[in-house]
């Protein structure tokens, strides 16, 4: 069995200061050094949440910014896009009264040509007739 003798109260004595001397050297300095490692990951993430926050803002901002410019940008290009049609319009029609008065033009010299062409024919068969009835009947008609 256990005796209760001085022994023990050496023992107990001697735990007691072991206790209170570890108490100062190893257990404060590690529950100091865990509170302040506490306190500096809340005061991360305290930090992180705040940067995450205006990241948020920013980002919203940014987003907005690109719609807004995506807006513009569209309007743009569908104002250039129908000055353009507008232009092709003018320049298609411009295009077909120029080349509808080429071919009148030419419809008017091929008909002045053929006209022409007729009358020296006309000509050129008479005289050939004439000729072919004076060789045919040996005399000038």
């Amino acid at each position: 069995m256990i005796d209760i003798n001085v022994s023990l109260l050496i023992q107990l004595a001697n735990f007691i200061v072991l206790v209170i001397i570890l108490n100062f050297i190893l257990f404060k300095p590690v529950r100091q050094t865990m509170r302040e490692r506490e306190q500096g990951i809340s005061s991360a993430f305290g930090d992180a949440k705040i940067a995450q926050e205006r990241m948020q803002k920013l980002l919203d901002q940014y987003n907005d910014s690109l719609a807004e410019a995506k807006q513009k940008s569209m309007a743009t290009y569908n104002t250039i896009y129908q000055q353009g049609l507008d232009a092709q319009r003018d320049l298609i029609s411009a295009e077909r009264s120029k080349a509808g008065e080429a071919l009148d033009k030419a419809r008017a010299e091929i008909g002045s040509a053929s006209e022409a062409a007729r009358t020296d024919l006309k000509k050129e068969a008479e005289r050939l007739s004439q000729e072919i009835t004076s060789k045919l009947l040996g005399r000038a008609v």
